[in-house]
């Protein structure tokens, strides 16, 4: 049980970090609000509390999306390659968006390395600009680590080249669309009852008073019929 619930913590690790940020950023804006107009007394620490809540919240938002691989792709270049070619694009552009990531990362150390050095402390929460300035190397290399983790994850289910898939397990259809696959059926959409086949005897078996096989006789029509 505790083995599982720390494996949902390590699979969700992201979503939880980035809701409790969002909590707290709109905390301390409501805070400040009812304090400033109700109150008349404005907080110290609010705004700025919800400024470094807002910063880690973009960077660990931008790790999410990297998990669930939701982040924004344009695919106009990659329609118009052939089909071969077109499973090396995706892995090729995740090459690039790792090391990229890695200079971001290695940067931002620098940066952080140099606050603790010559350290900078905010005006209102007296805290040390360092530890907000981690979240630079921090997300860029978590960042990295689940694009890594994804690519692992299709290797280890035999899925490697293929679309990846989305949040919900079904195939990525909409992020990484392929021009050459038959259009998915519109699931909202009502096809109509195909109409029955006349039989090749209704014109023989047709009543005399002129109803079609299957329709009730009017009183008139009945009277006239035969008996």
């Amino acid at each position: 049980m505790i083995s599982s619930a720390l494996r949902r913590l390590y699979r969700d690790l992201e979503q939880y970090f980035c809701a409790f940020l969002m909590v707290l950023m709109v905390s301390c804006l409501g805070a400040q609000v009812f304090f400033r107009f109700v109150l008349n007394a404005s907080l110290t620490w609010s705004e700025e509390l919800s400024r470094f809540a807002f910063i880690w919240l973009v960077y660990m938002g931008a790790v999410l999306g990297a998990k669930e691989r939701i982040h924004i792709r344009v695919t106009a270049f990659h329609r118009l390659l052939p089909a071969p070619v077109r499973g090396w694009t995706t892995p090729l552009a995740d090459v690039l968006w790792v090391s990229i990531n890695l200079v971001f990362a290695w940067q931002g150390a620098l940066q952080v390395g140099h606050l603790l050095r010559f350290s900078y402390i905010s005006p209102a929460l007296q805290w040390n600009m360092a530890l907000i300035y981690a979240v630079v190397p921090l997300g860029f290399l978590l960042m990295s680590f689940r694009i890594i983790e994804g690519y692992w994850r299709d290797w280890r289910r035999g899925t490697l080249g293929q679309p990846p898939e989305t949040p919900d397990g079904a195939p990525g259809a909409g992020l990484y669309p392929d021009p050459d696959a038959a259009p998915a059926p519109d699931p909202g959409r009502i096809e109509p009852a195909p109409s029955p086949k006349p039989s090749a005897s209704a014109g023989t078996n047709a009543p005399a008073d002129g109803t079609g096989p299957g329709e009730p006789r009017s009183p008139a029509k009945r009277e006239a019929g035969p008996p």
